[in-house]
């Protein structure tokens, strides 16, 4: 019999943290995180990473594994995922993924290869020529028109993830979409566990609430000089945590460009779109239990198991 593999997903502010570490003092588990901004050293409360005081004693991993500017791709994601899995079971413990960057999550449940993907460098570089010559919008533009569904789901602002899927939809001959689609079906059979995906889901009104409520208080937790030191650094525009919503969006502040309160608003914009791409991704891209995530944590806790145990 495989093991079983709680993954606990939704858009930001949907209470995910909260959840994982009660069921997981419930099953004795520990924390796999599938957040792409929290590997990163210092960049914390821009990206919502959970305190010693909210983990309660549950040990979690894959949290600060990375200094910002530092290279770390899915597959690395999902091949550290996996022996994080194989270690924790091997202590005695269960498992629990929790995330809200649906590509970690995917890689690792459909268990994704990314072994014989190819890189283009001359096409990268054209590439990324146009973007700065033209704009990002023509770049995704060309996206759009190519592969509308790979689209859906990425951010027009994350060039390196518009650039892939152009490359390999030139490279492969196949869509992005439709490659990823290929490889969870020639991968099915080959799962090492039993994965069960449940997504935290509220009426969208109330996840923008809470979405404005979360960046009003990371800004008396200190958010904005976090992002000047991100700033400071003068890292390569193109880096993964420079383009982390929490911290760009004040990068015109910084430059006087743009007034704080206009920034502000851009991240609580932002994150609201942000939060809609999650949630096509969970709704399109993973088979998930959905859950509401108003009620209380223990209900929610008890409708985890009776899927579980049956």
């Amino acid at each position: 019999m495989k093991d079983k593999i709680v993954c606990i997903v939704g858009p930001t502010a949907s209470g995910k943290t909260g959840l994982s570490i009660e069921l997981a003092k419930k099953i004795n588990a520990e924390i796999i995180s599938a957040d792409s901004m929290q590997i990163y050293k210092d960049l914390t409360i821009g990206t919502a990473k959970v305190t010693e005081e909210e983990k309660q004693g549950i040990k979690h991993h894959i949290i600060d594994i990375c200094n910002p500017g530092e290279k770390f791709s899915v597959a690395d994601f999902k091949n550290l995922c996996y022996d994080k899995i194989k270690e924790i079971i091997a202590r005695g413990k269960k498992v629990i993924i929790v995330g809200g960057t649906g590509l970690y999550v995917s890689a690792v449940v459909d268990n994704m290869c990314f072994d014989n993907e190819e890189i283009d460098f001359v096409y990268r570089k054209e590439l990324e020529e146009l973007a700065a010559k033209e704009s990002n919008d023509y770049l995704y533009d060309m996206l759009i028109k190519i592969d509308p569904e790979s689209a859906k789901v990425i951010h027009k602002n994350n060039v390196k993830r518009v650039i892939r899927a152009l490359e390999i939809a030139k490279s492969s001959k196949e869509l992005k979409s439709v490659h990823m689609n290929k490889e969870v079906i020639r991968k099915q059979q080959e799962k090492e566990y039993d994965f069960y995906v449940f997504c935290m889901n509220m009426k969208k009104e109330l996840l923008h609430e809470r979405i404005n409520t979360r960046i009003d208080l990371m800004l008396q937790q200190g958010i904005i000089e976090e992002a000047k030191k991100l700033y400071e650094l003068n890292l390569d525009k193109d880096c993964t945590c420079m383009q982390a919503i929490g911290y760009k969006e004040f990068f015109p502040y910084f430059n006087n460009s743009s007034s704080l309160e206009g920034c502000v608003e851009k991240l609580k914009l932002e994150t609201r779109r942000y939060a809609k791409r999650q949630m096509t991704w969970f709704k399109n891209k993973l088979s998930s239990h959905f859950l509401d995530a108003t009620k209380e944590k223990k209900v929610l806790i008890c409708e985890i198991l009776e899927i579980l145990n049956n």
